[in-house]
């Protein structure tokens, strides 16, 4: 290799901005390094732990939900049946006859057609 092409070559922890290596900004020693990989250990257990604790929060909220959505499932099924007992015809003779209206005994049908039919003046 040439000097002027050695000369031109930069460091990569130069070329990313650093003032010296990452190796040497570490502590030196077996203390340091089991302090580092200490740390992060500690940090993936208080994430793990956070991660968990939220799970099981959201399991009761969504357990809570479905209590909720059987229950007006539940309301929903005796409201229709409620709706069904009251529109039938039973229940409509009941409450014509509870209004004051008469069943109807003779029934007369109107035939436009023939000319038998009443127009207002």
């Amino acid at each position: 290799m040439s000097r002027s092409l050695a000369l031109a070559m930069t460091k990569p922890h130069e070329r990313m901005g650093l003032a010296q290596p990452l190796g040497r900004r570490l502590p030196h020693g077996l203390l340091g390094w089991n302090m580092l990989v200490f740390a992060v250990i500690t940090a993936f257990v208080i994430a793990y732990v956070v991660q968990v604790n939220r799970a099981a929060a959201r399991g009761f909220h969504l357990r809570d939900v479905e209590k909720k959505v059987d229950s007006l499932s539940t309301e929903v099924l005796q409201l229709e049946d409620k709706v069904a007992k009251l529109s039938s015809v039973q229940a409509m003779s009941e409450n014509a006859v509870n209004l004051g209206f008469v069943p109807v005994d003779r029934l007369e049908f109107v035939n436009p057609a023939a000319g038998a039919y009443a127009m207002a003046k």
